[in-house]
């Protein structure tokens, strides 16, 4: 028997309100997305080809949207675009931005699953608490599998160069910082889902590395591109916040 800790409130109505629609919308768009791609008359046409080179296009605006902020052409784009129009085109399910919005709508829907997941694992017992045990070994072996699991799936070569004398960047580069920080998300997930409590203080030291490195990324950006705006600065807020913030919304 399913037993939820309380009446759901306001807030959680409304995000359930808000991600149904939006998850609706996705589930058409890849419906019209594959309609697209299945007809024989459109899989040859020139219009593909036109497709073909903006996906490049969008490529590199992902890349500037990750290293920098928006981009000139990625704000021209919103800015261009009527938010009243755009709402309208999502209501009524136009084809044509559906289309254009696939991989947005997919990337919302997923971070609404995120929190629908969090919901049912925080505030109901459908699925029960167990104890934490924790092995050494078991530790260890899982770690040692997830490092040559990467080393054969993600090893690559990158040659980032200094935006000042135009030689690659052989340490701290970005690539080598997000590797760095990423293995010890892992280890801050395992640490916690195994309860090794005899690895506290080396938490404690990677915890600490991990801020001085997302303040050291942050300050060469800035140092490098001299960009001191209000938008960059709040941007950078939003994208290390924004989890926190929404994250409180199946307590809500």
């Amino acid at each position: 028997m399913v037993v939820f800790a309380g009446p759901l409130t306001p807030g959680q109505v409304s995000f359930l309100l808000g991600v149904i629609p939006v998850f609706t919308a996705w589930i058409y768009s890849e419906f019209l997305e594959y309609k697209k791609s299945s007809s024989p008359t459109k899989s040859h046409s020139d219009t593909n080809l036109v497709e073909l080179g903006n996906g490049t296009v969008k490529e590199d605006d992902r890349a500037v949207l990750l290293e920098g902020g928006l981009s000139k052409s990625a704000s021209a784009k919103i800015q261009s675009g009527s938010v009243r129009v755009n709402l309208i085109r999502f209501i009524t399910m136009d084809e044509s931005f559906l289309l254009e919005n696939r991989a947005v709508l997919r990337a919302m829907s997923e971070f609404g699953a995120t929190l629908v997941y969090f919901y049912i694992c925080d505030r109901t017992n459908i699925f029960s608490e167990s104890k934490k045990s924790y092995s050494r070994d078991l530790f260890l072996f899982l770690y040692i599998l997830l490092i040559i699991a990467s080393a054969l799936t993600s090893l690559k070569k990158h040659h980032d160069k200094s935006a000042f004398s135009g030689k690659p960047i052989l340490y701290l580069n970005r690539h080598q910082t997000e590797e760095w920080k990423g293995w010890m998300q892992v280890l801050f997930l395992m640490y916690h889902y195994f309860a090794a409590t005899e690895m506290y203080n080396a938490i404690r030291i990677f915890i600490a590395a991990y801020v001085w490195m997302t303040g050291f990324g942050n300050f060469s950006y800035y140092y490098i591109r001299k960009d001191f705006s209000v938008a960059r600065f709040a941007q950078m807020m939003w994208r290390l916040n924004f989890f926190v913030a929404f994250l409180c919304c199946p307590k809500q």
